[in-house]
């Protein structure tokens, strides 16, 4: 499964997207420095001290991270320029992944994307293997160079192969979507051929950790293996996307709405309102009857004694950081514009008047009940 950005620890913005990296990479770092400082460094440039060693090998960790997220804000920038909603950035156990909140409009936009990312890899190789031949009279640092070379070539190609969620499957899926008209049709072809894939890395890897080289055979059995839950993630994500494009959001939505005044305290509400409703999510007005926030059942729970006797208003979500949406508008289209923001609830308004919250949870039981048909 692919990171989320949520059980990342955040680094800030660049460009205006936020950028995460998971707990995972904290290993990987290690496992980088340590075969740099003891293997690779000492026998390509010998008779430095190991702390020469260990302090190169720490800036080409980094040096190789911050060519990971090179690689990753190509993909965002040119997908927000295709007007697709970017949610994020996580480097991880695998690299790195740019979450994109919605789709592209064309193949030729989703083949866009995708490619600049391999490409963005060539080119800091190109800049790393000069850099090398610029500093080769300091052999260690130009080594360093070298080696961001070499593993920028690496992930350039590793980043072609044609699976999901490489962006060699998504150039694969834009290939089959211009030729057969639908992005669901290509994603559905490129699945079948990275499952494929997959399944010979799995026995590959097999025969490989009982025969020549068992941690590498692992290793290729668990990228095989990580392959093949992605596509699958992929395609049913596909499916339920092309199903949602003509859904209406007043068919997901819970409707009465029962707004609550936010003048009541947090333990009047919990005490004498929440006990005699079905619902999970309470928008508040003011004495004029004006909308003023959201406050979340789950949310308030949580909150220590201190705030049973405090206000609503005092501990809700203000309105204006709540998403709203119309009855007619596609859930497709929705989710798609608000992306991940669908968590904090969805106020749905008709000709000014609130009639339906959306949450999650509702569009997932609008698909298993099968209201929502496969094309």
């Amino acid at each position: 499964m692919l990171p989320d950005m949520g059980s990342t620890i955040r680094l800030g913005k660049i460009l205006g997207i936020e950028v995460g990296f998971n707990w995972s990479l904290v290993f990987i770092y290690a496992l980088i420095v340590w075969t740099l400082a003891v293997q690779a460094f000492p026998a390509d440039v010998p008779k430095q001290g190991p702390l020469t060693y260990w302090l190169a090998a720490a800036l080409g960790g980094v040096a190789f991270f911050g060519c990971l997220l090179g690689h990753e804000l190509a993909h965002a920038v040119v997908a927000r320029r295709y007007g697709v909603k970017v949610g994020g950035i996580t480097l991880w156990l695998f690299g790195g992944v740019s979450r994109l909140d919605g789709e592209p409009q064309s193949a030729r936009a989703e083949a866009v994307i995708a490619g600049v990312g391999p490409l963005t890899s060539l080119v800091i190789a190109g800049l790393a293997f000069a850099l090398a031949f610029a500093t080769s009279s300091a052999p260690l640092v130009a080594d360093v160079f070298a080696w961001l070379t070499y593993v920028n070539v690496a992930l350039a190609l590793f980043n072609l192969v044609p699976a999901f969620p490489l962006d060699g499957g998504r150039l694969l899926s834009s290939l089959f979507w211009w030729r057969q008209g639908s992005r669901q049709r290509g994603v559905h072809s490129a699945v079948r051929i990275g499952r494929v894939l997959a399944y010979v890395m799995i026995a590959l890897g097999i025969a490989l950790t009982f025969t020549v080289s068992p941690i590498n055979g692992i290793w290729l059995a668990f990228i095989g293996w990580f392959l093949l839950s992605a596509g699958s993630q992929e395609e049913a994500g596909a499916t339920i996307k092309a199903a949602l494009r003509s859904v209406p959001v007043s068919a997901a939505m819970s409707s009465p709405v029962v707004t609550i005044p936010d003048w009541l305290t947090v333990g009047q509400f919990l005490e004498s309102v929440a006990p005699g409703h079905r619902f999970t999510t309470y928008p508040l007005h003011d004495p004029s009857g004006a909308l003023t926030g959201v406050v979340r059942l789950g949310d308030l729970v949580k909150l220590g004694r201190e705030a049973v006797d405090g206000r609503l208003s005092s501990v809700a979500r203000p309105i204006s950081d709540v998403p709203t949406a119309r009855p007619d508008e596609t859930l497709s289209s929705l989710i798609e514009r608000i992306g991940t923001a669908i968590e904090n609830r969805v106020l749905v308004f008709d000709k000014g008047q609130l009639v339906g919250i959306v949450s999650p949870v509702d569009v997932a039981r609008l698909i298993a009940v099968g209201q929502v048909s496969r094309p």
